[in-house]
């Protein structure tokens, strides 16, 4: 039994805690960027998430000029605005031009992609058959790069949900990858889109009363454990009610998560630790750009009381 070490990536402005050294910035590249990106520092690209139509400036903007003009497989790939990912395999070309465009040799550490909708993408099998498109030709340009793929859950798409979004998805899809070390791809777990996830699907659990949630994530990551190996990193972040009693995302800490239920926290928390305590790196992001930088810490140090280090 080893320890689970985490590589802390930065997100957004908050900085981690001053004893932990972060190497690592996330840097936003979604189709309505306009310019090249310009980094001298590691980085990881989190590219476009299909969660609605960006806003800049008061002006709704889905795909840039640049992406309009020349890349027109992905600008027809949409549905009322919200991109169609991995639509088909003219779009995967696309879609490594555009990386290659967007940051030409100065190569990522980290590139992380989304999911299709099930409406168009309908296994995980017709997905790889896509993926392995892009991947050849990006692993050609930028071997060193690690490509994970996130989970998501909670989309203003009609039509299809995420294709990688409950914890049955993510177990099948574990499994495929695990079988299939000639797949360059790896899986990060976003925690909070596992329960997001779970509520959609089991409607006698909400944020107010998560214990049954819990639970199902303790059983989600012990049958995970046999497929670890090919999980690439976590995403951590809190939710909080605002002052009308909703549930505002990327905001608050785990205290607020799971309203003050210390017993919850601490049975999460463990479970995630024994799941990856392998000795494995793997890379973690404090999705805390809603929250203050003291949810981030009070975030941070939760994790480090359950074990986690960071490395």
């Amino acid at each position: 039994m080893g320890v689970s070490i985490l590589i802390p990536i930065k997100d957004g402005k908050r900085n981690y805690p001053p004893h932990i050294k972060v190497k690592v910035q996330e840097i936003p590249g979604h189709f309505a960027i306009e310019e090249k990106l310009s980094i001298k520092i590691p980085y990881s690209l989190h590219t476009e998430d299909s969660h609605s139509t960006h806003t800049r400036k008061k002006i709704k903007i889905t795909f840039s000029s640049k992406i309009v003009t020349d890349f027109k497989h992905i600008a027809s790939a949409q549905r009322n605005g919200i991109p169609q990912l991995w639509h088909d395999v003219e779009w995967a070309k696309e879609f490594f031009k555009f990386i290659n465009w967007l940051v030409g040799s100065n190569k990522p550490d980290v590139l992380e992609i989304h999911p299709p909708f099930n409406d168009y993408c309908k296994s995980f099998v017709d997905f790889l058959d896509i993926f392995k498109i892009f991947y050849k030709k990006f692993n050609d340009r930028y071997p060193e790069t690690t490509v994970v793929i996130e989970n998501r859950c909670g989309t203003n798409y009609k039509g299809g949900k995420f294709l990688l979004s409950k914890c049955s998805d993510i177990l099948e899809f574990a499994g495929i990858l695990y079988n299939n070390s000639d797949v360059g791809l790896k899986i990060v777990l976003d925690y909070p889109q596992i329960f997001s996830a779970i509520i959609e699907e089991d409607n006698k659990i909400s944020m107010d009363n998560l214990e049954r949630a819990v639970e199902k994530i303790k059983i989600f990551n012990k049958d995970l454990k046999k497929h670890r190996g090919v999980i690439g990193g976590l995403h951590m972040w809190g939710k909080r009610k605002n002052k009308n009693g909703n549930w505002n995302p990327h905001a608050g800490n785990l205290d607020t998560f799971f309203s003050n239920n210390d017993q919850l926290k601490h049975d999460f928390l463990k479970s995630v630790y024994d799941t990856f305590n392998d000795d494995i790196p793997r890379y973690f992001v404090p999705e805390v750009f809603l929250g203050s930088q003291n949810d981030l810490h009070s975030i941070v140090f939760d994790m480090e009381k359950a074990k986690f280090i960071f490395h």
